[in-house]
């Protein structure tokens, strides 16, 4: 009887320590678990995609250079303070605003005269004072303007800004008074394009998009003008032609 006492309980401890032993295991298994999931990051599909939207330009920027040389810097700035003087005159004459001129330069350096080259013979100064001159260097002083005039003008103005002294041009800028609105078209036509892309992408995958992680946008402007020397014409003709407002946006889909 004592010895079937002992049997039982012997058999019933192995059953609590089996038991006790699965509980915990189990427990350590759902603990472990939590974690390795929460450490997966969600599936997602990123895609880039841009936006135009053409226009025909309805204003113009003008950037016009006045430049002096002269071998005393005195001379210089005075010559280019009085020939910026007058070729403000001309615009306002025109009908251009204060508000539409703007300095945007002003500059005074030193030209070192240049160095002899060897076996190279100069030729010979017709005086004194040119050599003087010539040996000295030369101070050169310039000033820049910017001037934005309506397109169906901007002609006319470039014309009176030469003939009243200006001598250098840095090109023609065109802008439109409808950007915001334009732009915002173009952001719209971007992210409709980034949808299409990331639905053919889904669908090719197999896979539903769920959601929109994150979304951001950039701008492209346009590219610097060149340099021209101004010289007086007849008229200048400003044809804007057609540009266009781009718009990129970047859109990172959930899927599952």
């Amino acid at each position: 009887m004592k010895q079937s006492v002992v049997i039982a309980i012997a058999v019933a401890a192995i059953v609590l320590c089996r038991g006790g032993t699965f509980s915990a295991a189990r427990a350590q298994d759902t603990t472990l678990a939590t974690p390795i999931a929460s450490l997966r990051s969600p599936s997602q599909i990123s895609v880039t995609a841009t936006g135009s939207v053409d226009y025909v330009p309805d204003k113009a920027r003008v950037t016009l250079g006045i430049r002096a040389d002269s071998p005393s810097a005195a001379t210089a700035v005075d010559t280019i303070n009085k020939n910026a003087a007058a070729v403000i005159a001309a615009l306002k004459a025109r009908g251009v605003p204060d508000n539409a001129i703007k300095t945007i330069g002003y500059n005074l350096f030193y030209r070192e005269p240049p160095n002899p080259v060897p076996g190279v013979n100069a030729p010979a100064p017709v005086s004194v004072q040119s050599a003087a001159v010539s040996a000295a260097g030369t101070y050169q002083a310039s000033e820049l303007l910017a001037v934005t005039v309506p397109v169906a003008t901007a002609g006319k103005v470039l014309d009176a800004a030469i003939s009243a002294g200006a001598n250098e041009s840095f090109g023609l800028a065109y802008e439109t008074s409808s950007y915001d609105t334009l732009y915002r078209q173009a952001l719209a036509k971007a992210v409709s394009a980034a949808r299409a892309t990331a639905d053919a992408l889904a669908k090719a995958a197999r896979v539903s998009i769920i959601g929109i992680d994150s979304m951001s946008n950039s701008t492209e402007g346009p590219g610097p003008a060149g340099k021209m020397l101004a010289m007086p014409v007849s008229q200048a003709s400003v044809l804007p032609g057609t540009d266009s407002v781009s718009a990129s946006v970047l859109v990172v889909y959930r899927i599952k």
